[in-house]
Parts: structure tokens; sequence; C-alpha cells
């Protein structure tokens, strides 16, 4: 049986000191758990044995895996054993000598020079993970890694997302043949029998969120900066004015999430202002997540114990501060968003900041339970070059152009409100087709 193999040979010796036992205890019971044989005293040294020998009997192991703390590296014992390993092997070619980090700090001396396996900060999954890769002969994946995206923008994702979901092209115009030496104006647009009447508007929705890329416009940097908050650990709040394009962009991220974030997750997109009370909210989610539905502390352990990463996407997020839905719910998504590793990742629209938002940040003391776990990404109004980058978009070559006064009277009424600007286009658009 395993804990009657002789020591020199059983794979790892665990080299520890006391304070830093459970760790120790830990990575030897896990190691074993998957078929390692390990030699650690406070299991292999029995009543009546020589400590001195039993410890040079470890020391004979085929690896050492060394517990770094600063107090390992003070330890009087505890030098002689990681010692041993790394003179036999001072080149490090048969990784003889394995540290673990378990405390931030900086090892020194001959120990700073070797790369160890980093445990500060991590789940219990994702140690056992970096243990048993560390264990590996090469670090190559065991699944391809994903394209790179360091270089790509938002907007050759947003194509690549519209080529995916099959959401057709910009509306196309019917165009009349025209006389290369005539250029179109407004003075010679056609009556109602000619191509103007047959061209489609091209400002499109009206209201609502868009939902076909081709529609997008000036997204594409707000979109690079959410995607790295999100690739970076953090949650991301959405901050603007009704209208601005807030709901379009949640949409937009739960369709790109796939394509775009570095550790996958599962985009789940709710409206909040189709919900109207705390157990709705969780119904809904839990109907989305495919689980049973459980409420409050249940859904947390739920969460854990399913190990499900989720990018969870609220629209909507005031209605969460109303009477019917209690301070639980918001500590709760607060509790599973921290961490690297954590179950949820938020992306959060909202009219106001949220340290300002809940009613916690009107006591005293206290402040909004999902302030400094979001990056803010605000939702500026349109500045007057970004509305006539708009319009001219929008336009193109098609058969129907705006005067430039007709122009500068669309930007100044629309002060800087994009749903506001698409729609007065829309109908200006309309008069010329009618003409």
């Amino acid at each position: 049986m395993t804990d009657f193999a002789p020591s020199p040979e059983r794979d790892f010796f665990i080299s520890y000191t006391g304070s830093d036992r459970p760790w120790a205890q830990w990575i030897g019971w896990f190691l074993e758990e998957k078929g390692y044989t390990v030699f650690i005293d406070v299991w292999d040294f029995r009543p009546g044995s020589n400590f001195a020998l039993e410890m040079q009997k470890g020391t004979q192991c085929k690896q050492t895996i060394a517990v770094m703390s600063q107090a390992y590296l003070e330890a009087d014992y505890t030098n002689p054993e990681w010692a041993a390993a790394f003179s036999s092997d001072p080149q490090g070619e048969a990784y003889k000598l394995i540290p673990v980090r378990i405390e931030d700090f900086d090892p020194t001396g001959l120990l700073q020079s070797i790369v160890y396996v980093d445990f500060v900060g991590l789940s219990e999954e994702t140690a056992k993970d970096q243990l048993l890769a560390a264990l590996k002969p090469r670090g190559k994946p065991d699944t391809p890694p994903a394209f790179p995206r360091a270089n790509t923008t938002a907007k050759t994702i947003i194509r690549e997302v519209a080529e995916k979901v099959g959401f057709p092209s910009a509306p196309e115009m019917a165009t009349e043949e025209k006389d290369p030496e005539k250029p179109v104006s407004t003075s010679t647009i056609p009556n109602a029998k000619g191509a103007a009447t047959a061209a489609k508007s091209p400002f499109w929705p009206l209201t609502g969120v868009i939902d076909n890329p081709a529609q997008f416009f000036n997204c594409e940097d707000t979109l690079n900066r959410i995607f790295e908050s999100l690739n970076g650990g953090s949650s991301v709040a959405i901050i603007g004015e009704p209208n601005m394009g807030k709901s379009s962009l949640l949409w937009a991220v739960s369709r790109m999430a796939e394509i775009w974030l570095e550790s996958p997750r599962q985009p789940v997109l709710l409206n909040l202002a189709r919900v109207f009370s705390e157990q709705e909210f969780y119904a809904d989610l839990c109907q989305a997540l495919e689980m049973a539905t459980v409420t409050g502390n249940a859904f947390v352990r739920a969460m854990y114990r399913q190990e499900k990463q989720v990018l969870l996407l609220l629209d909507e997020v005031e209605r969460i501060s109303q009477k019917k839905f209690t301070h639980h719910i918001r500590q709760e998504l607060r509790g599973l968003s921290e961490g690297s590793d954590a179950p949820l990742r938020l992306v959060i629209a909202s009219r106001i900041s949220l340290d300002k938002l809940f009613p916690e940040s009107y006591l005293e003391g206290q402040t909004s339970p999902l302030e400094g776990i979001t990056v803010e990404e605000p939702i500026c109004p349109w500045s007057d070059e970004t509305a006539r980058a708009f319009i001219a978009d929008r336009l193109s070559d098609g058969p129907i152009q705006f005067t430039a006064v007709e122009i500068e009277q669309l930007v100044n009424d629309c002060q800087g409100n994009p749903q506001k600007l698409t729609q007065a286009c829309h109908q200006l658009y309309n008069r010329y087709r009618e003409t």
C-alpha cells in the first residue's frame, strides 16, 4: 500500500514548517488522491523513530515540494531539506525542487531563481489545477487556446457576431442609375414614383434595443473597455441617462462574450423591468441557468456547488432598489462576484452611479453593496462631431442626402441623445421620400 512504500521510491517529500502544516497535509492528501505517493513527517514519522534519519529518508524521494512562506525560510530545519533537493539538481533540469508559495512574499537567496507554484489568492479548485499542471513535463494545455484578441477591435468582433448569428446586413437602399457627371443632391431627388420612394429609411430602430450588429455605431471603444475590465477580473457598471444605448450595449456584450472573454462564462441577460419581486428574480435566473429554483443562501450554495461560471447582465438594475427586493439580494450578488474565480461576473446598466443607487448608500458608515466590485463605464451624450458622423454613415451614398442646414438643425435639436437623433433623422428622411 502507499503508506508503506519505502521513502526513496515515493514521488514527493513534503517539506514545511510547523505553522504551515495545514497546507502540507492538504497538498499531501490531494496528491495521494491523484495516485501519487507522498512522504510527510506528520504521517510517516512513527513513535520510536529517529527524526534525523527519517528526514534523511524524506530527502531521498524523487522530488521535494517546499511549502514556501516567510516562516519556512526562517525555520532552522527547513533549509537543509530544500537545499538537499537543490544540490542534487542545481540546474533544475530534473525538477527535483518544486516550491509552492502559500503567502504573499518575495523569496530571497537561491530560492529567488526557482519558478514556484503560486497559491496566493486562488480558490481550492484552481489551486488543485495549478499544482497538477506544475507536475506535468510541459505546460501545454489540454484544450486548444483561444484565437488571440489583443489587437482585435470591437468592430471586428461585432462583424463576426453578425455573421455567426445570421443577422441581416444594414438595410439596402434602392438606387437609380446615376449620371457620373451629375451628382445627387436635394434638388435632384426623384419624385414619389422614383427611387427615393422605394428607398428604405436607414434610421432604425426608433426605440428599444439595437439587436442588429450592422446597426451599431460609436460603441467600439466602449465595448473594448468593458471586455478589458471583465478579462481583468472586474465587474462593470454601465452608467448613463435613459435612451443612451445602455441596453444595446448589454445585448452586444452578451453576444460577444463567447468570442471575447478569455475565461469562458455563460452569459445570462435579465431585464429587471420585467421582474416584479425577489422571488421572480431568482426564478428567472435559475431558469436561465437550468437550475432548480432556489433563493437566498440556497442559491449561493448551489452556484458554488455546481461550479457555474456566469456572466450576469442586468438591465434596469434600479428595480432591485425597490421595496419588494431586500438588501440580501444585493449582498448575495456582491458575494458571488468577488474574486478572480467568482461564480458571477456582473455587467450592470444603471441611470446613476451605484454608490448613490441603493438605500445602503444613505446609511451612516455604509456604502452600496455593489460599490467597489464594479468598474464604472459612463455613457456620455454624443458630441456634435459624432452626431454628424452618424448621419453621414446612415445616408452613405444613397439617393437621399440632407442639406448642411438640416444636419446642423438635427444635431442641435438632439442634444447628443442617439435615440432622439435617430427618430428626427427618420422623420426628415420620410419627408424626402414623400416629396
